[in-house]
């Protein structure tokens, strides 16, 4: 069966060469026992590993079965040791993390064994080496003669013709070894039994053969008893391992190692959230507006959307409805124009009045976790502040007045209970929205923004918009006469409705066009009127109210009334006809443009025109862009790079620390393929693992805030998850790829030794 002619083995070692065996002929058959016997260092061990195929030979030749091995490569030598060689080392070489039961199945999964005969035959096995109560026990916390049990259990299990056994009576005390002798007596009755021991007189009452080496030369070779004839024609057990057994063995490994696995699941967990943060910062770089401001309208963020209706219609209760339900809405403003309106909220600076404007939104603009401190509104006199320079603290009362409703103070008397405005109340803290905007914001609630004075400052007033929204013009007897007025307009509940009062410069004006001295005729208006034309792009109104005289608030002194001389003073519902009823152009909030990129199709989807503001670039912004994201890119790149060396040279450390393992499987026939494929499964599933909770991390921190991360699951899509999924899976089989490399580049026994 097994035929040596002339083989000799060198160890290198440096310069050194140390000869292993010396020009040896021997052969093997069915049938027999032979022991192998001689001093420490005559070889014995050599020409064991030899003839297993866990070790090469330099000269000579060794047949199997009549057939050559010179030429074998590393996969026939697998296919070897798999079907035709069990080994019991000398110096165990079990598997401490698993336990007694599957250090036996192990070597029949290789062999290809169905789940139930593997655990059966195991079972028996272990049972005949006396190991019954400590079948589930882990081999690290076994003594040395229960895992020379053990390992001469999974040796036996394999359904193979030769058995290997180096020393395999030197950890048992004298019953369980003639125990053990006499069960490899008993299998040399069909098998090839091969046992080498430095002490012949323990086992030659079970030998057949008798093979002494000195100095790496046979120098005995006696036969004790004749061999009974044995068939040669073997049948060898088949091989099989499939992607379920390779699988479940690689999810063996990681629970047998806690410690192990936990540390790579750690690394692995730095890898992927190093991977999603930075991805996910690209990915909302790249989705950020590159350009704020601009353009018609002046309160852009990245959360407005303006929408109208192409034919100019209305919008019905049902239009507002669908728009609110679409992904990604954060609510609908019903009057759009409210947004280009500011409010001025006043403060005593070093003794004199002084305000500072802020731009209205509504509390829909804004989400609940967005909140630094307070909570949100609950009606029109609370409101939400930007945590900006002001420094606004909860429960400070501000005074408000609406857009062009200025109140002039310098000779720095007025206080600011004389200013007649809104007070509200800041229940709450949001940081600024938008850092890029010279303007701050505040956020009222609904019953704020729909009252009669807001809405007709924001209708009427020309806000801060680059086109007016009312067109004044004076009617006379003589007929109407246009007139350049860019006032106040002040509500006064005292004058009656359908009646105006104008400040002097404009009643100067009126004066020079009609060719009369105001001085001479200051009474001269009377009989006259003041024609307001709505100028919006959607509604088109003309209210004419008597001119009764001029505007002079209660209180002021002729000397000031410089300050008021463009005003325009009236009773609001005088001027409530010239504020439409029904919805032109609303404004629908999204949470940024990320949101945008799909809820502007969505919305054009419903048959509606949408306009995004905080889209509109500069000529040069798209080149700008281009470069930025270019540079990101790279740099992304770059640092990912980095952590993939850095992380590598970890694992590598943790991975070499399961090579024994491996060597092991491999010594017991595992193919090169199959660990290649049980390495690589390790690796992917501990990536996986460590994926997934990055991702719950993220989803928890997206629902509730909790940690300081950034929220950036939402730029994510399937594809996103995908990438990150086969780059972490490119990594794992990389570093499995190296791995296998440290595995396969020596001989088994060569590695072991090193091991």
């Amino acid at each position: 069966m097994l035929r040596l002619e002339n083989i000799s083995k060198y160890y290198h070692s440096g310069d050194t060469v140390a000869l292993g065996l010396r020009k040896v002929n021997l052969e093997f058959k069915l049938g027999e026992f032979v022991v192998v016997t001689g001093e420490s260092g005559s070889g014995k061990s050599t020409l064991l590993n030899v003839i297993s195929g866990l070790d090469t030979y330099e000269d000579g030749e060794l047949y199997i079965n009549s057939e050559e091995t010179s030429y074998f490569s590393k996969e026939d030598w697998e296919v070897y040791r798999r079907q035709y060689i069990g080994f019991i080392f000398q110096d165990y070489n079990i598997i401490d993390s698993y336990s007694v039961l599957e250090n036996v199945m192990i070597a029949l999964t290789i062999q290809g064994y169905d789940k139930a005969t593997r655990k059966e035959r195991a079972l028996e096995l272990i049972d005949k080496v006396g190991l019954s109560s400590h079948v589930h026990h882990k081999a690290a916390k076994l003594s040395g003669g229960q895992k020379q049990r053990a390992v001469i259990a999974r040796a036996l299990a394999k359904d193979c013709p030769i058995i290997v056994a180096d020393e395999p009576t030197g950890n048992l005390d004298s019953e369980t070894g003639k125990q053990i002798m006499k069960l490899l007596k008993d299998l040399s009755q069909e098998k090839l039994v091969v046992v080498v021991t430095h002490n012949y007189e323990q086992v030659k009452e079970y030998a057949t053969r008798k093979v002494r080496l000195f100095d790496g030369e046979v120098v005995e070779d006696k036969v004790i008893t004749p061999r009974e004839d044995v068939k040669e024609g073997i049948t060898l057990a088949g091989y099989y391992m499939s992607i379920w057994n390779l699988l479940a063995l690689s999810v063996r490994n990681l629970i047998r190692t806690p410690r192990r696995t936990i540390f790579t699941i750690f690394v692995a967990i730095f890898i992927s959230m190093a991977f999603v943060l930075s991805f996910g910062s690209y990915m909302k770089s790249i989705n950020q507006p590159y350009y704020y401001g601009g353009g018609y309208f002046q309160n852009v963020t990245e959360r407005r959307i303006i929408v109208s209706k192409y034919d100019g219609t209305t919008f019905s209760e049902d239009d507002i409805n669908n728009l609110k339900q679409l992904d990604g809405v954060l609510g609908v403003l019903n009057h759009d124009i409210l947004l280009d309106e500011t409010v001025k909220s006043y403060s005593i600076e070093y003794g004199y009045l002084d305000y500072r404007e802020y731009y209205m939104n509504p509390v829909s603009a804004i989400l609940p976790s967005e909140l630094i401190e307070g909570r949100f509104p609950e009606n029109e006199y609370e409101v939400i502040v930007e945590d900006n320079s002001n420094n606004f603290t909860l429960g400070d009362m501000l005074t408000l007045t609406i857009g062009n409703n200025n109140v002039y103070m310098f000779d720095g008397t007025t206080t600011l209970s004389d200013i007649d405005g809104i007070t509200v109340e800041v229940v709450g803290k949001i940081k600024e929205l938008n850092p890029n905007s010279w303007q701050g914001r505040m956020y009222f609630h609904d019953d704020f923004l729909y009252r009669d004075d807001v809405l007709i400052y924001s209708y009427l007033g020309s806000g801060w918009s680059n086109v007016s929204r009312m067109e004044y013009s004076i009617v006379t007897d003589e007929g109407q006469m246009p007139i350049d007025f860019w006032g106040e307009i002040v509500l006064d509940e005292t004058i009656p409705v359908g009646e105006v009062k104008i400040g002097y410069d404009i009643l100067y004006q009126i004066a020079d066009q009609i060719g009369v001295s105001f001085e001479d005729n200051p009474t001269y208006y009377e009989g006259t009127s003041l024609q307001i034309d709505s100028n919006t792009n959607f509604y088109k109104k003309t209210q004419s109210l008597s001119v009764t005289g001029e505007y002079l608030p209660a209180g002021v002194l002729s000397n000031d009334k410089g300050s008021y001389s463009y005003s325009c003073a009236a009773n609001p519902n005088s001027l409530l006809t010239l504020v439409p009823t029904e919805l032109y152009q609303v404004t629908v909030f999204v949470r940024d443009s990320f949101d945008a990129k799909t809820v502007v199709p969505a919305i054009k989807d419903l048959g509606f025109n949408a306009i995004y503001p905080a889209s509109v670039q500069n000529q040069f912004a798209e080149i700008s862009r281009i470069f930025s994201t270019l540079g990101f890119t790279i740099l992304m790149v770059f640092l990912m790079t980095i952590v993939f060396w850095v992380t590598y040279a970890v694992l590598r450390n943790v991975q070499s620390a399961k090579k024994k393992d491996y060597l092991i499987f491999r010594s017991i026939g595992a193919s090169k393929k199959d660990l290649y494929k049980v390495t690589n499964l390790e690796l992917m599933i501990a990536f996986f693992m460590s994926l997934l909770i990055v991702i719950i991390f993220f989803i928890i921190n997206e629902l509730h805030q909790i940690w300081v991360f950034p929220q950036y699951l939402r730029y994510f899509n399937v594809f996103s998850y995908l990438a990150l999924l086969l780059i972490l899976m490119t990594l794992a089989l990389l570093l499995g790829r190296k791995f296998n490399r440290t595995i396969f580049d020596k001989s088994v026994i060569t590695a072991l030794r090193q091991e």
